[in-house]
């Protein structure tokens, strides 16, 4: 099945529907700004969507290089590809690390346990095993919600590529003052 790349609505609703089943936008590659000026790109799931205000978000955990990126330069990228439709999102915007108690509470109450158990090590994520001295597992919910961050992504364009066809297809989608405009592009 595919997706109609100059269908801004038709996009959010592939990308809402890798939160609710493993698509394979479930899987996206988040592009930063390392404390150098260095790209950094790594792969996070996408958690929620809202198409209405534009928004993607994803959890991880409080302690990662992506969080201090994230505090340090907002602006961030994060690509989607979907190898069965050939079909390529890349959105970019300013990623938000959400504080806000309630809106955190719920997403980690949206979490499986299995996902809630990623957040109960004591070490930081990228912690050399030699320093590790025991699993750190065990150290209960409330510790591993102080290790949960919820990140929310306002995205500002999004850009989609159909490579399916013999002659390919692109899609610009952009926000200008809370108002979306397309574009076709050449591919």
């Amino acid at each position: 099945m595919s997706v109609d790349i100059g269908e801004l609505e038709a996009l959010w609703g592939a990308l809402e529907a890798a939160t609710e089943t493993r698509t394979p936008f479930t899987l996206g590659y988040l592009g930063t700004v390392g404390a150098a000026g260095e790209p950094r790109v790594r792969a996070v799931i996408l958690r929620e969507v809202d198409g209405r205000v534009g928004t993607v978000a994803f959890a991880t955990d409080a302690r990662t290089a992506k969080v201090q990126e994230l505090a340090r330069d907002p602006r961030v990228a994060i690509t989607f590809y979907d190898p069965d439709r050939d079909v390529q999102l890349r959105l970019e915007g300013t990623g938000e690390i959400v504080r806000d108690a309630d809106t955190r509470r719920a997403a980690w109450d949206g979490l499986g346990e299995g996902s809630k158990r990623l957040y109960d090590r004591s070490q930081a994520p990228a912690t050399s095993l030699a320093e590790v001295v025991s699993d750190g597992l065990g150290a209960g919910e409330d510790a591993a919600f102080e290790r949960f961050a919820w990140i929310r992504i306002t995205v500002d364009t999004l850009d989609a590529i159909d490579l399916s066809g013999v002659e390919h297809a692109r899609c610009l989608h952009s926000r200008r003052s809370g108002h979306w405009a397309s574009a076709r592009l050449v591919p």
